[in-house]
């Protein structure tokens, strides 16, 4: 045995009254697959280990490289606390008024753009569920869903809510693990700005709001930080600027001209031997 059969075996093996039990359940959770290949996304576009070659081929339909990440009740719970987090906001801001996005009506279903304080122009229910604010731009094929626009407070905010651990430490600001020991408050306390790939994120969806024309465009991103370990939120406010988009946005249109073209691009990472992400497509040809 090997692989994801041989970590629900040894689940079960863990001495335990319940633990055992739900970290089989989870290990024995098909894998989410909804989340669509055909469109770029942000969120990873923007990060530095980018590949464009993997890009080439899942937006042509294959299937997306396998994590590197294995699947655990861990991982599963800091998902859900980071998805909490995002919803218990979005909450706050909702009954405040504020929250602008688009809004499903409980009953019927219609999704339309709002506040979400209106009656269903359809059914008359005034219940609704928020759906966050969707932003697809067509023409490069540029997809993705910022956390919400705030308005009422000032001008139009971009909102972003990150739930931040020492996990996020060591992938963001790995100086200030080394400086701090890795002891959470620590870095807490000294963190002064919002990370960079945050940073990228959110410029990119002002961005695509302006390219879709959205009824409201923020120039500035509001950056809302919630401390896992206590709770405590910080905010930061980043002002909207195209520095660092134009390659990222360029290299989203080569990729779309190399697919008409049937020719896949090199990996941008390690050249001709490729990265973990392009890997499963070694083998593929130009067709």
């Amino acid at each position: 045995m090997s692989g994801a059969l041989l970590q629900f075996v040894n689940a079960g093996k863990v001495p335990s009254r319940v633990l055992g039990s739900v970290e089989r359940h989870i290990l024995a959770t098909p894998v989410d697959t909804s989340r669509s290949t055909t469109v770029f996304h942000p969120s990873e576009i923007i990060k530095a280990d980018w590949c464009h070659r993997s890009s080439y081929f899942q937006l042509l339909g294959f299937p997306p490289p396998p994590s590197k990440y294995k699947t655990s009740l861990r991982q599963k719970r800091v998902f859900q606390v980071g998805h909490d987090i995002h919803a218990g906001w979005q909450s706050i801001f909702h009954k405040m008024g504020n929250l602008y996005g688009k809004y499903e009506c409980v009953k019927c279903g219609l999704i339309a753009w709002g506040m979400g304080v209106d009656n269903c122009v359809v059914c008359n229910t005034n219940e609704h569920t928020y759906k966050e604010v969707s932003l697809m731009y067509d023409t490069l094929r540029i997809s993705g869903h910022a956390d919400g626009i705030l308005l009422g407070l000032g001008a139009p905010l971009l909102l972003e809510i990150k739930s931040i651990g020492a996990g996020t430490f060591r992938f963001e600001a790995p100086e200030l693990t080394y400086e701090h020991n890795g002891e959470l408050e620590a870095m807490w306390k000294a963190l002064k700005a919002p990370f960079m790939s945050h940073i990228m994120q959110a410029q990119m969806y002002m961005k695509l709001a302006e390219l879709i024309n959205l009824e409201h465009q923020p120039q500035e991103a509001l950056f809302l930080y919630e401390n896992k370990g206590s709770q405590e939120p910080k905010e930061f406010v980043v002002q909207k600027s195209d520095f660092g988009l134009t390659p990222i946005l360029q290299a989203c249109a080569d990729i779309n001209l190399r697919i008409d073209a049937k020719s896949p691009p090199a990996c941008n990472i390690n050249g001709d031997a490729g990265c973990y992400k392009c890997a499963p497509y070694k083998e593929e040809s130009n067709g």
